[in-house]
């Protein structure tokens, strides 16, 4: 019995290291540390997150759909079952927006919204930065 209740114990702390980072505007701020993690939990649980402010930084893509609209994404690399796999969120870019060239490094600010059941971020700001973070993002 008291190996559960000091595992269970491990694991709230785990759980509560790994929350995300928060500034006092209460806008989710994903660094290189859990950037996996917290993207991972955005797409498991999106209720939780839709219409919360987000910022992070990666780089920005144009995305290949098979659509009439461009696509874009914010995203970083990371280890897959198959080898390195792009991860991040696909961006909704304001009217007017020009998007970047691929691979530039961006910090994203915006809001999170639901898009054929996907998360999404809704940008209010982006901004191309001076020092790029890390492209690859360990999962663990």
């Amino acid at each position: 019995m008291a190996k559960k209740t000091a595992g269970a114990l491990a694991l709230a702390l785990i759980l509560a290291a790994c929350s995300p980072e928060e500034e006092s505007d209460s806008a989710l701020v994903i660094g290189d540390r859990f950037f996996v993690t917290q993207i991972m939990d955005i797409f498991m649980n999106p209720r939780r997150y839709v219409g919360r402010a987000i910022r992070y930084e990666g780089m920005f893509r144009t995305l290949v759909w098979f659509s009439t609209t461009d696509n874009f994404a914010v995203i970083r690399y990371t280890l897959s079952c198959c080898g390195e796999a792009q991860i991040g969120l696909r961006v909704l870019l304001p009217d007017g927006m020009k998007p970047f060239e691929d691979d530039t490094w961006v910090e994203v600010i915006g809001v999170v919204e639901r898009s054929a059941g996907s998360p999404v971020v809704r940008v209010t700001s982006m901004v191309e930065t001076a020092e790029r973070g890390a492209r690859f993002v360990d999962p663990r």
